[in-house]
C-alpha cells in the first residue's frame, strides 16, 4: 500500500510533528500542501490530510487544494492539532473529501501549543503538546489504518 500524507503547519509546527511521526511509522511519503499537485495523488492508495485548526476549521490552503481536486476514488484519513484537542473541527474537511469521492478511514486530533491572539498575552496554552504521548497515539492511529 502506497501512502501519502499532505499537511499544512504554520505557527508552532505542531501538525508537522504529528505528520512526521505518522509518516515514519507507516513509511508514508510526506508533503506540504504547497508541494503537491492533483496528479500526484494517482499513485497513492491512502492519503492523509491534516493541519492545525484555525477559527474552527483546517487551514484554508488545505481546504482549497482539496476543493480544486477532480473527483477521486481514494481512501483518506484526517488529522489535526488544536488548542482544544477535539475532532469536532473536522466536519468541513470531511464534507469536502466526501464530495470529492474520498472514503474516510479514520480521524485523529491531538492538542497543540496555541499562542494566537489573546492567548499570547498569557504565554499560550498547552505548551507541552504535542508531546511524546500524543505522538504515540498518532502512530497507533495510523497503524490501525493499514
Amino acid at each position: 500500500m502506497k501512502i501519502l500524507i499532505i499537511y499544512k503547519s504554520v505557527h508552532q509546527m505542531n501538525t508537522e510533528k504529528v505528520a512526521k511521526a505518522m509518516a515514519r511509522t507507516i513509511n508514508a511519503d510526506l508533503k506540504k500542501v504547497e508541494e503537491v499537485k492533483a496528479e500526484d495523488l494517482a499513485e497513492y492508495d491512502l492519503i492523509g490530510f491534516g493541519s492545525g485548526i484555525y477559527f474552527g476549521k483546517h487551514h484554508k490552503a488545505l481546504l482549497d487544494f482539496i476543493a480544486n481536486l477532480p473527483p477521486q476514488n481514494k481512501a483518506a484519513f484526517i488529522f489535526s492539532t488544536s488548542g482544544i484537542g477535539i475532532k469536532i473541527w473536522h466536519h468541513q474537511l470531511r464534507n469536502i473529501l466526501k464530495q470529492k469521492g474520498f472514503t474516510i478511514k479514520g480521524e485523529f486530533n491531538c492538542p497543540g501549543f496555541e499562542n494566537y491572539g489573546i492567548l499570547k498575552l498569557i504565554g499560550g496554552f498547552r505548551k507541552d503538546h504535542p508531546n511524546e504521548k500524543d505522538l504515540e497515539k498518532a502512530c497507533k492511529f495510523v497503524k490501525s489504518l493499514i
